[in-house]
């Protein structure tokens, strides 16, 4: 309390209203694989340069890698990322083309079936069966048509099939067989070999920038370029399998502030002892990961689901009706966690080619858009917020007869539309037949409970009085009254969109007593127009009476 000794103008400057800020929804966390980076390090980044700085660039099996690309692409303005550990030490596959050697870009076995080939870079007499070296030469990435066609392909393979196929690639013969040309660099010298200290090679710098699946080592002293002699294709070997601990990664976002929401993609690789995709593994990984942002409660976890499902298959994943270790044996069921289906193609424009990848980057990319222009009340969906811009082709066709199945076990379609193109056409969490059947719902409490968890903490330690009781109220109510006045809850006035009770009815001497403060809220949230009903009749003139 002041003290006023003698006569005069005294000056107090009282504390103004406290005001309730807004939570954080549209930063996203994604864990898994990545080409360089720290590993077990929550790292932010706001853009796809910075990703590239610090975790390196497109990576085949690196599913990270693209989910992030895609994620700035359609609308992020900053996530986190987490590189998991592999706990095999998993080798990366290499291929020689002395004095060369490629590896492949992530570790894992799905390397060894890629091919090097050294070759001429300028015409030569097609009557020479073996012509000798020119100056100029060729770096060429391959994999056998015989690996690839097979109908057992594992997954890796058949990741490789979708892309040969949607890329209209033409088998070449060498050597009496037949390949598909997935890479080619052309017009080095002998001088790209050349390296001064600490400095990529030209050859190096132009694979390692551009090369969706093979780098090629750094000299870490100066070298004299020698032109390779024209070899191969020569087969990768030495790959192994990786065992990612995907799930310690995601357990250390529980020390991160500020995020809303989770992508797991390289779930879709996840392999069992033998090396071998499991839906049933990939399915525990994902309960682990829902579990997680259940415990949390400020976390929204977008599923990606294995590639190449068809309609039945997905259900099955979904509901948990499969078998292990092919089909998953556990339900998914929860109200932090949506699941998009079907994989959608990119246009990489370095590769001049589509590729195909999880879908949750690019749906999290149109989480943060919708987020920043309307608002976390709004369904991510639809053929405006819903729109994947840059989604060239997706993997399955989904008609109205699909959807009707995965609609009602809460499995998002991501559809192609005439004059709309690829969107989202699905707005519900994995929960069935309850109260939060709907993303939106979901998302917009997490989005008012986390904000006032962060805007209230001042409230600790304050007198559990009448004067308190107002405050708390008075703060509360302003920001649901802003949230209603921007369209996030229903009602035609302020009382029928929300009540916020701080008083004596709910705040007894007993629980005072225990140093308790209670406040109870209810909230009536804006539900999507899920089902658009147009009633229309027909119109029927009365007959003239003359009159």
């Amino acid at each position: 309390m002041a003290t006023y000794n003698h006569p005069g103008i005294y000056i107090q400057e009282v504390p103004s209203t406290r005001s309730i800020q807004g939570a954080s929804t549209s930063t996203a966390a994604f864990v898994g694989v990545t080409e360089t980076g720290p590993f077990m390090q929550p790292t932010l980044i706001t853009s796809w340069n910075a990703y590239q700085r610090q975790f390196g660039n497109l990576a085949w099996y690196a599913m990270v890698s693209w989910s992030v690309y895609e994620f700035f692409n359609e609308g992020g303005t900053a996530c986190y990322i987490v590189r998991a550990t592999d706990s095999a030490n998993a080798k990366a596959a290499t291929g020689k083309a002395s004095p060369l050697v490629f590896s492949a870009v992530t570790p894992g076995t799905w390397g060894n079936v890629l091919n090097i080939m050294i070759s001429n870079g300028s015409a030569t007499d097609p009557t020479v069966k073996s012509p000798p070296p020119t100056p100029v030469f060729n770096v060429t990435i391959l994999v056998d048509a015989a690996v690839i066609a097979t109908t057992t392909a594992t997954m890796p393979n058949q990741l490789l099939q979708q892309y040969v196929l949607e890329n209209n690639l033409s088998p070449k013969t060498i050597n009496s067989k037949q390949y598909y040309v997935l890479e080619q660099f052309n017009g080095f010298t002998a001088n790209s070999l050349t390296s001064i200290a600490d400095q990529p090679s030209p050859l190096a710098a132009k694979i390692n920038s551009n090369s969706m699946f093979v780098r090629l080592p750094v000299s870490a002293s100066a070298t004299t370029g020698t032109r390779p002699p024209n070899s191969g294709p020569t087969l990768f070997t030495g790959g192994t399998a990786p065992v990612y601990d995907l799930n310690a990664a995601t357990d250390l976002l529980a020390k991160v502030q500020g995020l809303s929401l989770l992508s797991v993609p390289d779930t879709v690789t996840a392999t069992d002892n033998g090396g071998k995709p499991s839906q049933s593994l990939q399915g525990q990984l994902i309960n682990l990961g829902l579990g997680f942002c259940e415990k949390l409660r400020s976390l929204f976890y977008v599923i990606d689901p294995p590639f190449g499902l068809n309609l039945q298959d997905m259900l099955s994943f979904k509901s948990g009706q499969g078998t292990a270790p092919n089909g998953n044996p556990n339900a998914l069921n929860s109200d932090f966690g949506a699941i998009y289906y079907p994989w959608v193609y990119i246009y990489n424009p370095i590769a001049n080619a589509n590729v195909p990848i999880p879908p949750s980057g690019p749906v999290l990319g149109r989480y943060a858009y919708t987020d920043t222009n309307v608002g976390v009340y709004k369904s991510p969906a639809g053929v405006s917020d819903g729109a994947l811009m840059t989604a060239v082709l997706l993997d399955q066709s989904i008609t109205d007869a699909d959807q009707d199945q995965l609609n009602q076990e809460g499995i998002n379609a991501i559809r192609n539309f005439i004059n709309y193109g690829n969107v989202i056409w699905g707005a519900r969490t994995l929960a069935l037949n309850t109260e939060w059947t709907y993303i939106a719902v979901r998302r917009l409490f997490i989005y008012v409970e986390q904000s006032l968890k962060q805007s209230l903490q001042w409230v600790v330690f304050e007198p559990n009085d009448q004067q308190l009781w107002s405050s708390v109220t008075r703060d509360i109510s302003a920001f649901l009254t802003t949230l209603w006045q921007q369209g996030g809850l229903f009602g035609a006035t302020a009382s029928e969109a929300f009540f916020v009770t701080c008083d004596a009815s709910n705040n007894p001497p007993e629980t005072r007593m225990l140093g308790q403060l209670y406040i109870d809220i209810g909230l009536a949230a804006v539900y999507p127009a899920e089902f658009v009903i147009i009633r229309m009749t027909q119109k029927t003139s009365a007959p003239d009476s003359g009159n």
